[in-house]
């Protein structure tokens, strides 16, 4: 049979040196893992600063693996799986937890910024940013840097009473 290139295609009328045998892979037990959560980079984040996993981890537990006759143990592939089922986390929650995991606003701030420089790209690269202007791009970076000069200042603040009252 001629290819698109000129040449001819041999077919191998050998038979195979390896008979071909029906594989299964089973898997008994899973481990279950608790990872620690750390600021991240993923652009996907729709608000508030990206949460990655950390490499530190605890083991939990080893279960064995469910039967399909008693179900499954997630939602694998589900649209909207992290809304649905109170997966995701606040805006608020994130700052806090960042905050308490020993982040600084100015890391967190820099996070953010980075993630929707991502996104911009991402919109970019679709095609959608052509209707918005470079004026409202330039709004968007300055609304992440006041947002965090409120919250370092009121943070402070409350810092300041706290350390007062004491």
């Amino acid at each position: 049979m001629p290819r698109e290139n000129g040449t001819e295609e041999k077919k191998s009328t050998s038979p195979s040196l390896y008979p071909r045998t029906k594989t299964s892979v089973r898997f008994g037990r899973v481990d279950v893992r608790e990872y620690e959560l750390t600021l991240g980079d993923n652009p996907s984040c729709s608000n508030g600063p990206p949460l990655t996993l950390d490499w530190s981890y605890q083991n939990i537990v080893n279960l064995p693996l469910a039967d399909e006759s008693e179900g499954k143990f997630g939602c694998i592939g589900c649209k909207d799986r992290h809304r649905n089922n109170g997966m995701g986390i606040s805006e608020n929650k994130r700052i806090e937890l960042l905050l308490a995991w020993g982040h600084t606003y100015e890391e967190i701030m820099q996070a953010e910024m980075i993630k929707l420089k991502h996104q911009l790209l991402r919109e970019r690269t679709l095609g959608n940013l052509k209707s918005v202007q470079k004026e409202n791009i330039s709004h968007l970076f300055e609304s992440i840097r006041m947002k965090y000069a409120v919250r370092k200042a009121s943070h402070n603040q409350i810092r300041g009473i706290a350390g007062r009252a004491a």
